[in-house]
């Protein structure tokens, strides 16, 4: 059967510029931002992505937490000395808006960032925040790298981390990388071709777990495939005993993104898990990823994911631009709540 050509696919065209996204970003002018000694960042689907990257990139550095808030509720620890960044890439996310609302209320100082919408919107009109324009015109899933690099200058205009600089250094490998992903037989062909006919269920150690997270969704959203994440040790407490002793786990498989520069007690405890695995003949898939930071690894993992999804569409004749469920279930939520507008 002939496959469908992803190559002039919105979806295609537009993950191959993500190192772009973030130079973009990384010259944007941003407006005054609050300096505060407490921070959290809210958002769902792709846009809280872009805030546990940045969370796990700073963590290693911060004095203080960065925690990664969704819902609709903020945890009542939030004060009105707290800054609450929003990030919506549509800006007409239903629980942003409603924690947009509970924000304002708590007098916190509240940063959106966002292309527009009805978030952009209330900042514009009602001074519901300070607006941090993405640019628009993208899908929000094909939108992290621009997602990354404004919240990234965001936090560091805030006092918060540094990002700019140690970002401009990463992203010639970030390019080069992605450039090396065209050749023909490259590592996303050879890690598609072990996933196509199974379920993936992708691990990595708790620092990497928006790079396996990040797997998993677009799995899910460009090739229309089942697909699951988790972390290790995590793993070596229960889940093992599933891929063991489960005779279904054969219509699995196992992906796990190893650290090499991990401590030495992490990496004895994900090699402990593939050979468990591979004890029992399952066909684990491991990928080994370099890089001098957190926030280099997790970048250089997302993007072999995104490349990895769109090789998975080709080979299951699948356009990944398609939308499907998860946008009647949002329609759906938005018609059975109240009116959000004041």
């Amino acid at each position: 059967m002939e496959r469908f050509d992803i190559s002039d696919t919105e979806v295609s065209r537009q993950i191959k510029t993500m190192p772009e996204q973030i130079e973009t970003a990384l010259e944007a002018e941003l407006p005054q931002l609050p300096e505060t000694g407490k921070i959290c960042i809210c958002g769902v689907g792709t846009s809280a992505m872009a805030g546990d990257i940045i969370s796990d990139y700073a963590g290693g550095f911060s004095s203080v937490p960065l925690p990664v808030i969704r819902g609709i509720e903020l945890p009542n620890w939030v004060k009105n000395d707290t800054a609450v960044i929003i990030i919506s890439y549509s800006g007409d996310t239903t629980e942003m808006l409603y924690l947009q609302k509970e924000a304002v209320k708590r007098k916190c100082p509240v940063v959106c960032v966002t292309s527009g919408g009805e978030l952009g919107k209330r900042c514009d009109e009602k001074g519901y925040g300070i607006k941090v324009q993405l640019p628009s015109g993208m899908l929000s899933r094909c939108a992290l790298g621009s997602m990354v690099g404004h919240l990234g200058a965001v936090l560091e205009d805030m006092g918060f981390c540094e990002f700019r600089e140690p970002m401009r250094a990463m992203l010639p490998e970030l390019k080069k990388l992605r450039d090396s992903f065209n050749e023909e037989n490259s590592t996303p062909d050879r890690f598609a071709e072990a996933l196509v006919e199974r379920i993936p269920v992708i691990y990595s150690l708790a620092n990497m777990r928006s790079a396996s997270m990040r797997w998993k969704f677009q799995i899910n959203e460009n090739a229309k495939m089942v697909a699951f994440f988790g972390t290790i040790p995590g793993f070596n407490h229960n889940e093992i005993i599933g891929w063991t002793e489960d005779k279904i786990s054969a219509d699995f498989v196992p992906v796990v993104i190893y650290d090499d520069g991990a401590s030495e007690v992490l990496r004895y405890m994900t090699d402990s898990t593939l050979g468990v695995l591979m004890d029992k003949g399952l066909d684990v898939q491991v990928y080994h990823v370099r890089g001098g930071s957190n926030l280099e690894k997790n970048l250089r993992c997302i993007l072999l994911g995104d490349y990895i999804s769109l090789r998975l569409a080709q080979m299951r004749s699948t356009d990944p631009d398609q939308e499907y469920a998860v946008y009647d279930a949002k329609e759906k939520i938005s018609d059975g709540e109240e009116s959000d507008k004041d």
